[in-house]
């Protein structure tokens, strides 16, 4: 129905629009029918810190950051005014041939933040064009240095690295189905969760045909797992050993996101390469992209041959750039890297008296980068199958009481790192009727 008389919506048929939905709009990852049982998608039309309200007026926390990216969390007028501001100066330049003053500052902006000496930044338009960004810079600069054998990429099993062609070769999440779209476009190799098994295919494939090792610092697939402290030094010094390029994809974990401006920080370890996105604008608009090491940047140099023949319609776009400013602005003026360091640990202490539920088993991550464990059977710790009953049971007890997360097959928690310790409480509060629910139910 139409919304009434003193709505900001009035006059918005929103069964219209679900309607149109169901008829056009193809949604990721949603297969139709249950779409359609559900009268289409829920439609959010306002968001205020970590909360969004929805077309029938109910208020939701927002407990999972849109997709991990919400960073300054909803409703950041000033992220808005940045963008309409440079739409009405210039909301265009191509990147291929010149700079606009919002795009060269963020570029400084950047490599004044990243950690060591990653001081120079390849800008795309979100994460998968940035991995895929990554891959084609790692493939060249060993035929620039003289090592074109160097074709094989390793990757982490169970990782996520987006979902293009290119990413997905380097991608083994379950969630991505990789299966159905083999042969991928990389050769790529995968390995457990050791450094040592990262040396051990190096030596077995030959170190002359590596070109470069990738892996998230903390994995969302994995469920927030940490690595141990000497997990990453390791990897650096294999790398260096081998003439291997490091790869830190921070595109889910940048940006405070775990308490740090970026998760490399909890090692003190520079990578080669970074690849970055979602926190860099909060998802005010569609930002991404890599930043390199000198040693990196300097093989493309010198020659015309050497150029790096890249690049996206929408690399630096100024609107985009404008976001990133603004929101970079929010999140160090309003300190909310350590506000995620704080809250995120008390947050995680509370989570941990969730434990006494017998389908929480454990609590992880770091910062506002936290899951809760579920698990079907807790005396063997057995994990709920993919499209449990149970979980879906369970977010759809989340959503009743204005949580909104994914509970297939962990609770994930990233909200915005404006987040506080009493809103910590209520979310805490929330999962914790919910789950006595579904418990209960049997």
């Amino acid at each position: 129905m139409a919304q009434t008389d003193g709505d900001p919506y009035a006059g918005v048929d929103f069964d219209e629009l679900k309607q149109a939905a169901l008829d056009h709009l193809w949604m990721p990852y949603k297969q139709y029918d249950d779409l359609a049982e559900a009268g289409g998608p829920m439609i959010i039309v306002e968001g205020d810190g970590i909360r969004v309200k929805d077309s029938d007026g109910k208020s939701y926390i927002d407990v999972m950051g849109g997709l991990f990216l919400v960073n300054a969390g909803h409703g950041r007028r000033e992220i808005a005014q940045a963008v309409f501001d440079q739409l009405d100066s210039v909301h265009y330049a191509n990147t291929f041939a010149y700079g606009s003053i919002p795009t060269l500052r963020l570029a400084k902006r950047l490599a004044g933040l990243a950690p060591g000496d990653l001081n120079r930044v390849f800008l795309a338009s979100g994460g998968s064009e940035a991995v895929d960004t990554a891959l084609k810079i790692i493939r060249q600069y060993h035929v620039n240095n003289g090592e074109p054998r160097r074709t094989k990429f390793i990757a982490r099993k169970g990782s996520y690295h987006g979902v293009s062609l290119g990413a997905l070769s380097i991608n083994s999440s379950p969630a991505v189905h990789r299966d159905i779209w083999d042969p991928m476009l990389m050769n790529v190799k995968f390995v457990g969760n050791t450094a040592e098994e990262v040396e051990d295919l190096i030596q077995f494939e030959g170190p002359e045909t590596i070109a470069g090792f990738i892996t998230e610092p903390i994995s969302v697939p994995a469920a927030m797992t940490v690595p141990p402290d000497d997990y990453w030094p390791k990897l650096r010094e294999i790398c260096d050993r081998y003439g291997v390029l490091l790869v830190a994809d921070e595109v889910i974990t940048g940006f405070g996101r775990t308490g740090k401006w970026f998760a490399m920080e909890h090692w003190n370890v520079t990578p080669d390469l970074m690849t970055f996105a979602k926190g860099v604008t909060s998802g005010y608009q569609p930002v991404g992209g890599v930043m390199v090491t000198p040693k990196v940047f300097d093989a493309f140099k010198g020659d015309k041959a050497k150029t790096f023949t890249h690049g996206y319609t929408y690399s630096g776009h100024p609107a985009g750039a404008a976001a990133a400013l603004a929101n970079l602005d929010i999140i160090e003026g309003q300190n909310l890297v350590e506000n995620s360091a704080k809250v995120g640990a008390y947050l995680k202490g509370q989570l941990e008296s969730l434990k006494e539920h017998s389908m929480v088993s454990e609590v992880r991550g770091i910062g506002l980068m936290l899951a809760v464990i579920l698990v079907e059977d807790k005396a063997t710790n057995k994990p709920f199958p993919a499209g449990s009953p149970k979980t879906k049971k369970l977010n759809d007890e989340l959503q009743r009481r204005g949580l909104l997360t994914r509970t297939d097959p962990v609770i994930y928690l990233a909200p915005p790192l404006s987040i506080t310790k009493e809103e910590s409480d209520e979310v805490v509060s929330i999962i914790d009727e919910a789950l006595t629910v579904v418990e209960q139910a049997g």
